[in-house]
């Protein structure tokens, strides 16, 4: 199997909850209606306040916590702006990104530059028992860390909120119609506010799974785009819980992978039968929907006839280390850049909204 041995699945899922978390908090955020940049900064802020909580008092749950006001801290700066006082949200969130990135190095050189390495307790693994003696899926999903299992559990949970209940509807409502929201009684800079919070505990449970979930330690920048690759998911899952954990799972996959990869010294044939697999998916997808004609569909006539080719003559290839570190922010763009579909975003996103009695 080359690099996709049970290894690589289990490097996989863990991989995949710090992107996980904060991307389904994107989700509420942006079906309200608020494009979160800031995502990124949430997560560097949540990684950062649980190590120092857990170093502080010992406890990995108050390091959780810790996280989660983090998170939310930082998201409640970014729905004033954005909501109260109708800043441009991406110009908002680039500026939290800034500050998070320069608080959190300040505070750490501020506190542990003279305590050398420092290393917190980290959760312990809860073992699933019967499920973790599964071949292959066992030890990938079934034991892992309370957060991972939490992570997969909001999943459905998110979607019952979403679209199952008053509030879920209420809050779509302020992301697709506004205005029609609120004249159903809607308090649309309400939702917005709720949206914007949730992404700020999405957040900082993703940066709490850097640290405490696994590392047991922080380095200045180490959330390192996650909080991007996170809403890279949000469109390629079309703005839905389950596509969204779909899209973490292949972002988790290909972090997972570059790492195998770098201590391969080559490109096994498998890589190559995996390209081709995927390039036979996006034929087999767009003749799904009568487009085999398209640009996408080229893309996949091009990726299965090199993935074929490549395979068969197992070139000697061996790419330094920093190609592979690109591989799952290449595969971002190339989403972000409409590879996988446009799918339709919620109306009213990313735009401001004043209230009808305040304009009369």
């Amino acid at each position: 199997m080359g690099p996709f041995d049970e290894a690589w699945l289990i490097a996989s899922v863990g991989l995949t909850v710090p992107i996980l978390w904060p991307a389904l908090g994107e989700v509420v955020s942006e079906r309200g209606g608020v494009f979160n940049i800031g995502l990124e900064g949430m997560v560097l802020g949540g990684a950062f306040a649980a190590f120092w909580a857990t170093w502080a008092t010992g406890s990995v749950w108050l390091g959780v916590l810790a996280a989660v006001g983090a998170g939310l801290v930082i998201a409640a700066v970014m729905a004033f702006f954005s909501i109260d006082a109708r800043a441009n949200q991406i110009v908002v969130g680039l500026g939290l990104l800034i500050l998070a990135g320069g608080a959190t190095s300040l505070a750490f050189q501020e506190i542990f530059s003279d305590r050398g390495r420092v290393i917190v307790e980290r959760m312990e693994r809860l073992e699933i028992p019967l499920l973790v003696d599964l071949p292959v899926l066992g030890r990938a999903f079934f034991d892992q860390v309370p957060l991972a299992y939490l992570a997969f559990v909001a999943v459905p949970a998110v979607y019952v909120l979403l679209w199952c209940t008053p509030a879920g509807v209420a809050l779509r409502a302020a992301g697709e119609s506004p205005e029609a929201g609120e004249a159903a009684g809607v308090s649309v800079s309400g939702m917005r506010w709720i949206a914007t919070l949730a992404a700020g505990v999405g957040g900082g449970l993703g940066g709490a799974m850097l640290t405490v979930g696994s590392l047991g330690v922080f380095t200045e920048g180490m959330s390192a785009g996650r909080g991007f690759i996170a809403l890279a998911a949000v469109v390629f899952g079309r703005w839905r819980p389950l596509g969204v954990l779909g899209a973490s799972l292949v972002f988790g996959g290909a972090d997972a992978l570059q790492l195998r990869l770098q201590s391969f010294g080559g490109v096994p044939s498998e890589v190559w039968i995996v390209m081709a697999a995927a390039g036979v998916a996006i034929l087999a997808w767009q003749a799904r929907v009568n487009a085999l004609t398209s640009m996408r569909a080229l893309l996949g006539w091009v990726l299965a006839a090199a993935g074929i080719v490549l395979a068969l003559i197992e070139p000697a290839l061996d790419p330094p280390s920093q190609i592979w570190l690109m591989f799952p922010y290449i595969m971002a763009l190339i989403v972000l850049a409409g590879l996988v579909g446009r799918a339709r975003m919620p109306s009213a996103l990313g735009l401001p909204y004043r209230r009808s009695s305040a304009q009369a």
